[in-house]
């Protein structure tokens, strides 16, 4: 016996719903556009040094001043 017939999933929807999904080649190139555009503006985020150095801290707390 035959079950029912389902239909496939719209892959619109299912790609909306998904946040794990791994980002498209365009997705990634207009996330580096966008950065260029930003940087090109004057808008400047973190320093990467600094960056890595804050993500440190709140990994590892103040170890240093033990």
């Amino acid at each position: 016996m035959d079950g029912p017939k389902l239909k496939p999933p719209q892959l619109d929807s299912v790609a909306a719903d998904d946040d794990d999904r791994e980002p498209t080649k365009a997705e990634i190139m207009d996330d580096i556009r966008q950065g260029l555009r930003d940087i090109k503006a004057g808008e400047e985020g973190m320093p990467a040094l600094e960056g890595l150095k804050a993500i440190r801290r709140r990994i590892y707390g103040d170890a240093d001043s033990n």
